[in-house]
């Protein structure tokens, strides 16, 4: 008899995927994995969101990406010279991204935005400055104004996908902000989040996407 995790991985929906899209998602990969291990080497603390989160909790890449979306906590304030210097150390060491430049987006509320180009790769990378330790269970944002959040918890889990190994948001958390971007706030529909969303029902528990989505 099946059991459900071989049911789930029968009704996965999975696009068409080129040679070509290959090629991208091991590069993307690849920097998601250099970034990982840099950011950790300089106590901070690396967790991917969006189409890469959603195929590392399903197990397995489900459709071509356009970009990498990564947050970086860490306590240091300096977010444009450590995010420099991450892609710096990438740059130095892997000559398949030598070609990376990196785009101040500014400092917003939350977070400090930057956009990660080059090598066929597009990354927005979003610093996010704590009060203490990346690594613990919980965290306390430094806003713009230097105010705090209230404390929460890092809501997240371990994946693994064509063996590179990372963090990513949790799989319930990052449905609740699909569609609270596609009902809420009204972003253009589109067919990849379509897919993503009816692949992430299938292992998460709908009475608490419901309840979630209820609180945004």
């Amino acid at each position: 008899m099946e059991n459900k995790k071989d049911t789930i991985q029968e009704e996965i929906i999975v696009s068409e995927i080129t040679e070509k899209d290959w090629k991208k998602i091991r590069n993307d990969l690849n920097f998601i994995g250099l970034m990982t291990k840099h950011a950790k080497e300089k106590r901070c603390r690396l967790i991917v969101s969006g189409g890469y989160a959603a195929d590392g909790s399903l197990g397995q890449i489900t459709r071509p990406h356009r970009d990498v979306d990564i947050q970086v906590y860490g306590q240091e304030d300096e977010a444009e010279q450590l995010v420099n210097q991450l892609v710096k150390e990438i740059k130095e060491g892997e000559p398949s991204l030598s070609g990376l430049g990196v785009k101040d987006k500014k400092r917003q509320d939350f977070y400090h935005s930057f956009f990660v180009e080059g090598n066929g790769l597009g990354s927005d990378v979003y610093y996010i400055q704590v009060v203490g330790n990346p690594f613990d269970n919980e965290k306390v944002v430094v806003k713009k104004d230097g105010t705090h959040t209230e404390r929460q918890e890092f809501d997240t889990v371990q994946v693994e996908l064509e063996g590179v190994s990372f963090e990513t948001t949790n799989p319930t958390s990052e449905l609740v902000d699909i569609l609270y971007k596609r009902e809420i706030r009204n972003d253009k529909p589109k067919p990849e989040h379509e897919q993503d969303i009816a692949n992430l029902r299938l292992i998460t528990d709908a009475k608490e996407v419901e309840m979630r989505f209820a609180k945004v």
